[in-house]
């Protein structure tokens, strides 16, 4: 058996026109034995059925030359789809891992400063703000808001009240 799918498809092309072929020109042939000799005229038309019955079998093996690798390779892309869902399911469960451990350092860190706050007061320190992407975008809303925001006048100051003399 040819390994190569191209070859088989060749060879088939090659033999089922090698059929075509002598089909035709056992028509011909027929035509012109059938009014001289009858009897030559039935084994003629037996050896055309047997053409025909080749050329069926030489389309099966191009049909099949061709069917075989399409397969292939469809089986192929179902088990690439197979294998993407897997590594989709299995991302899904690391973001999911990855987000409880972001929340718990987010409690930790934010225990760590309710036990440093006091000790940062008392020695005079600013907090330092974060060098994060997170604290960069709340900074920048902030600012913007600020930046923002209608400037409410000042109440009007009243004048102390007099003291009555008694």
């Amino acid at each position: 058996m040819v390994e190569n799918p191209i070859d088989l498809l060749v060879k088939s092309q090659q033999v089922a026109l090698k059929l075509a072929g002598d089909t035709l020109r056992t028509v011909r042939n027929t035509a012109v034995t059938g009014v001289t000799q009858p009897d030559e005229l039935v084994r003629q038309v037996g050896d055309l059925a047997g053409a025909v019955a080749g050329m069926a079998g030489a389309i099966t093996g191009l049909a099949g030359a061709t069917a075989q690798p399409l397969q292939d390779f469809i089986v192929r892309q179902r088990e690439l789809a197979e294998t993407v869902a897997t590594l989709a399911e299995a991302q899904s469960e690391l973001a999911s891992v990855v987000a409880t451990l972001a929340e718990r350092h987010a409690d930790a860190v934010t225990a760590l400063e309710r036990v440093t706050a006091p000790v940062f007061a008392v020695v005079g320190t600013d907090p330092t703000p974060p060098k994060t992407r997170a604290s960069r975008v709340t900074a920048r809303a902030e600012a913007a808001a600020t930046k923002n925001a209608p400037v409410k006048p000042a109440p009007p100051k009243k004048a102390p009240a007099k003291k009555a003399d008694s």
